[in-house]
């Protein structure tokens, strides 16, 4: 198999993504359809915190990794990307908080909410992958979550309208929605024309792809764990393409036919051995 041209690596990258639409998630749809409560999208945004505050690590890792293998061509997409989350008089933590607090919790209260299985596995899983894998790897795995969250027509638009216009929290609450609308298309846009850019030969394409479905299951589990905050129920989204098509090797179960000819064939060869072994006369 030959590496893909990289447009057509993209297209194949992005129908991945499309199978797990984030603004399609029960989460996000329910917020824009007003199905959830006040109360209900605290608990959710206390899980959303819990993630959020671990991007120091994460983007921490990727900035290491990019350094130590000397990628210089990469690097200022890192540092671009590192700066606008971590940079600046408010971090995203920062206006993470701003959301907490109008929900009447403090900082440490915050720190001391329980993570849902969802909220636990992507943890693990982003900076699982961050740590161990290549920068590439690592902006790979962020680059088509931040591409559907962004933009006038992504997740996060839709979300701050419903949780300002109708549910009546404030805008500085609902700040990191704005947020990732106005910044998340512009990283997606850049981290996946460095892996068009980048991922150019066979063994690079598929590490890179790897890391982009482990991208995409990772923060589905986050938005998982946001409705398990919810609900108090252990609930997982199938996604639009419920299907899994894993590339796996064929499985050829022996048959019993099968055991029959293979144990002949091991009494033949004993008999065999057994003949060669015994002196004659």
């Amino acid at each position: 198999m030959t590496a893909k041209d990289p447009n057509a690596f993209i297209d194949e990258l992005w129908g991945y993504a499309r199978a797990l639409e984030m603004k399609e998630h029960p989460w996000f749809k329910g917020v824009r359809e007003h199905r959830w409560t006040r109360e209900q999208i605290a608990r959710a945004e206390m899980q959303h915190y819990l993630r959020v505050r671990m991007n120091p690590v994460f983007f921490g890792y990727i900035v290491t990794n990019v350094v130590n293998e000397r990628n210089y061509d990469l690097m200022p997409i890192v540092m671009e990307n590192f700066m606008e989350e971590l940079g600046g008089e408010k971090t995203h933590v920062d206006v993470m908080l701003q959301f907490l607090e109008e929900a009447g919790l403090t900082h440490e209260q915050a720190d001391a909410a329980e993570a849902a299985p969802g909220t636990l596995a992507a943890i693990e899983m982003i900076v699982g992958c961050c740590q161990r894998r290549s920068a590439l790897e690592g902006i790979a795995m962020l680059s088509f979550v931040e591409a559907m969250h962004g933009g006038p027509d992504g997740a996060a638009a839709g979300m701050f309208e419903a949780m300002t216009k109708h549910y009546g929290f404030s805008a500085r609450a609902a700040a990191t929605y704005e947020l990732h609308a106005e910044q998340d298309t512009g990283h997606g846009d850049r981290q996946i024309e460095a892996i068009r850019r980048f991922a150019r030969d066979e063994p690079t394409q598929d590490r890179v792809r790897a890391a982009v479905k482990l991208g995409l299951e990772a923060f589905n589990f986050e938005w998982d764990g946001h409705v398990q905050a919810m609900t108090g129920e252990r609930s997982y989204w199938r996604g639009l393409a419920p299907r899994i098509d894993l590339a796996t090797p064929a499985v050829r179960l022996r048959t019993s036919e099968d055991e029959g000819a293979s144990l002949v064939a091991h009494e033949d060869e004993r008999r065999s051995y057994e003949r060669k072994r015994i002196p004659r006369d």
